[in-house]
């Protein structure tokens, strides 16, 4: 017999690529993995996975059960939630992944329109990076993973994306270092105002976007330094209010709450908007009080209000927007 427990193990494996990287998406432990996926092997009589070191590649039978598996998983998920609302007392649960800077302007407004219709139902938000979103999201430890679509092109594609809003991205620099006329970034300013535009921080969020990174500043900012490396908007803000240097942002995460943002100037930049996605199992999308909560949290992002923007400065309109794209991968 095959159980739903080996079922779900499979299917987290599958997509896991790995057993390391499936414990860590289960939270159980590799020897317990192997041996469900022994026993799964042993009663169907076929070999699932080729199995090289720590990798392992579907057979043909393990793309096979992979398709069924994917279907019997979420049409009991579906009934699962169905059933909920039959119970009564029972509190919906909504888990749901996103960065603290998306998170902490999306959310509230979502939360409030949710509780018109479903006042009982708990919201549980996990603070996460989108590749810890997704990981628990195949996991099903996540109802919803919010994030940017460039991060999710290729690996994003086995959930139903919904679009949430779009942000610019700008450069954030200390309150009054006037850019609007400034046609030589060299030249134009004084040796104090150079000084802080020159000083760039920058992401590490990975090797893909770093180089983009790199790419735009060497083009746009061509004498600048890098000054701080930061894992989160929220550190390189605090850093550019300080007047210590400038950071290329989206402009969302200048917002602190709804009336609240960093004390910075934000200027537009000729790079590509970010693209928010909500990522969602396709059988939450029509199940309440899923479908709801969907709904609100596509009204919130469309009452999303972003802070002031000025205009792209003369010197960074030569910029070829095409050549400097950024894909976020991690916001």
């Amino acid at each position: 017999m095959i159980t739903l427990h080996q079922l779900r193990i499979f299917w987290a494996v599958a997509h896991s690529e790995s057993l390391t990287r499936a414990s860590k998406l289960l939270g159980l432990a590799q020897p317990s993995l192997s041996q469900q996926i022994s026993k799964l092997e042993a009663s169907i009589g076929a070999q699932l996975f080729d199995r090289n070191r720590n990798q392992l590649d579907l057979t043909d039978a393990g793309k096979f059960l992979l398709r069924k598996s994917e279907l019997i998983l979420a049409g009991v998920d579906e009934a699962m939630a169905g059933l909920q609302e039959f119970s009564e007392g029972a509190r919906g649960v909504i888990s749901v992944g996103a960065l603290n800077s998306i998170a902490r302007v999306l959310l509230p407004q979502a939360v409030r329109l949710m509780a018109k219709v479903y006042p009982g139902v708990e919201l549980d938000v996990h603070e996460v990076s989108p590749g810890e979103a997704l990981e628990l999201l195949y996991g099903r430890r996540l109802t919803v993973a919010i994030v940017a679509a460039d991060s999710v092109a290729s690996s994003g594609v086995s959930f139903h994306k919904m679009d949430v809003f779009s942000d610019p991205y700008v450069l954030a620099v200390p309150k009054g270092l006037d850019l609007s006329k400034v046609e030589d970034s060299w030249a134009d300013l004084d040796d104090s105002s150079r000084g802080v535009l020159n000083s760039c921080i920058q992401f590490n969020f990975g090797t893909p976007h770093q180089r983009r990174m790199e790419a735009w500043y060497h083009k746009a900012i061509p004498q600048h330094r890098v000054i701080s490396q930061s894992r989160t908007y929220e550190v390189a803000l605090s850093l550019v209010q300080e007047g210590i240097g400038v950071a290329v942002v989206p402009a969302l995460t200048a917002r602190i709450g709804k009336d609240n943002t960093f004390d910075v100037d934000l200027y537009r930049v000729n790079l590509p908007d970010r693209r928010i996605v909500g990522l969602v199992p396709s059988q939450y999308v029509r199940v309440e009080p899923y479908a709801t909560f969907l709904a609100a949290l596509e009204q919130a992002g469309g009452d999303i209000d972003l802070p002031p923007i000025k205009d792209i400065p003369p010197f960074l309109k030569a910029i070829d927007p095409v050549v400097d794209t950024i894909a976020d991968e991690a916001s």
